[in-house]
């Protein structure tokens, strides 16, 4: 049976005044095996593991319940969103 599991590698950087940030390198989704040599060269290429960190994610696609009612957007939160606009 093939896994077809898919990871992002994501890329976590810490601030000394800033919160930490968090991206998902390159937009990409990768099998294990590739994820895992992705991360062993940015890893290597990293001049700064103190501040910078690679890790796996698993992706999930999960279904949607078929059967499940919308979500309704209500009067008082588009009365919020229309406070929230410049």
């Amino acid at each position: 049976m093939e896994d077809n599991k898919k990871f992002f590698v994501v890329e976590k950087t810490k601030y000394n005044h800033m919160p930490t940030r968090y991206e998902i390198h390159q937009n990409k989704m990768y099998d294990l095996t590739q994820a895992i040599k992705v991360i062993l060269a940015l890893d290597t290429l990293n001049e700064d593991r103190k501040k910078t960190s690679y890790h796996l994610q698993e992706v999930n696609f999960s279904e949607v319940d078929k059967n499940q009612e919308p979500l309704i957007l209500t009067d008082e939160v588009k009365e919020d969103k229309q406070q929230m606009l410049f």
